[in-house]
């Protein structure tokens, strides 16, 4: 066995291939697009704006585990001496996962950071960002997770702790919500003045405006790890959400004309990327524009609320908006993204849009020990 970093076009494509080949007989496992680990390797990404670093364990010629390092400069410029990891693959080898993770520790040590959070999105998204801790037998919907089961057991074995659980809900498009939930988002509309809207992405600059300042009065100081893009990369966000979503199974919530939630969406392409094998080249994009139209299902991957509106009901009158779009234009399922257990209100607002808990999934925090 021998750990090296991800430096050559051999590396590169060792850390590309070893999960097709550790989920081979797996399947409910969706390729991701090989592109988009590439560009992570070898441009960075918004998050990894301080550095970042990547790791392989190989076995001859053979890559067995895989993980990427990260620090992001929005979380140490509030303070928080924490880093990131993500893209963790390994086989069930507590000696393998041990030696890449002790190549971690030792990174992060060299740069004084004290402890480290994952796993990530390497991207700034929802993809690879917490691991599946319940519930392996559904396949993923676009940008989740998946692993295999004994991802919780190898990360704790070797000095990991839960850091966060969170739920993940799905929905059933053909059964109706209780209309006394309906009257509830009516008089919460009524008695708090707040409307909502799909975004007006022919003016993506106020719409990125209005995101980021949404997030960035939503989030609670205590979430080291998420912090608010900047504009110029909200604007990014939102040109790729202009290209990939429909937005129609998008919400803003207005108060005035005061931005103050909003709740993004997007088809579940992995409907069609599981054909595509992680290729888009030559002919991938063509398939992924043929089918998108026949995709019927979708998920919900994010909601904020800023903090003078949150149990307000703002949250549950964007879920349906946003549900009853979905069932005009033919969806049929959709899945919830990720809710922190501890977001009460959160969570019980998807529980009466009619979400039924079906996946867990946690993000691990390990400390690092001087010395």
């Amino acid at each position: 066995m021998r750990l090296v970093k991800v430096r050559s076009r051999r590396d590169i494509r060792n850390f590309v291939r070893l999960p097709f080949e550790l989920y081979k007989n797996t399947p409910q496992w969706i390729p991701p697009l090989n592109t988009i680990i590439r560009n992570v390797i070898t441009k960075g990404s918004p998050v990894m704006s301080v550095d970042r670093e990547f790791f392989l364990v190989m076995d001859g010629r053979q890559p067995v585990a895989r993980l990427g390092v990260y620090i992001n400069r929005n979380v140490i410029e509030h303070g928080n001496r924490a880093g990131s990891f993500t893209l963790f693959e390994s086989y069930n080898d507590v000696y393998v996962a041990d030696l890449l993770f002790h190549a971690a520790d030792n990174w992060f040590k060299e740069r004084e950071i004290v402890r480290y959070i994952g796993t990530d999105s390497p991207t700034n998204g929802d993809d690879y960002k917490a691991i599946l801790i319940r519930n392996f037998d559904d396949p993923p919907f676009v940008n989740a997770n998946y692993n295999l089961p004994y991802y919780q057991e190898l990360l704790e074995e070797i000095g990991f702790k839960m850091y966060k659980r969170f739920a993940c809900f799905k929905y059933d498009l053909t059964k109706p919500i209780d209309e006394k939930h309906v009257r509830l988002i009516e008089e919460a509309k009524k008695r708090y003045d707040f409307r909502i809207v799909a975004p007006d992405m022919k003016n993506l600059d106020k719409v990125a405006w209005d995101l980021r300042l949404i997030m960035e009065n939503s989030i609670p100081d205590e979430w080291i790890e998420a912090r608010p893009p900047s504009y110029e990369e909200m604007l990014r966000i939102v040109d790729d959400m202009k290209k990939f979503s429909d937005p129609e199974l998008i919400a803003i919530a207005y108060h005035g004309d005061e931005p103050i939630g909003f709740v993004g969406s997007s088809p579940n392409y992995n409907e069609i990327l599981k054909e595509l094998r992680g290729r888009l080249y030559p002919f991938g994009w063509l398939k992924l524009s043929r089918k998108r139209k026949s995709i019927k299902t979708f998920r919900l991957f994010v909601v904020f609320v800023v903090k003078n509106f949150q149990g307000k009901g703002v949250s549950f009158a964007m879920y349906y908006h946003v549900l009853q779009n979905a069932i005009r234009k033919g969806y049929v399922r959709a899945e919830g993204g990720n809710v922190d257990f501890e977001n009460k209100k959160s969570f019980q607002d998807a529980l009466a849009a009619g979400g039924e808990l079906y996946k867990e999934y946690a993000t691990f925090e390990k400390i690092i020990k001087p010395g």
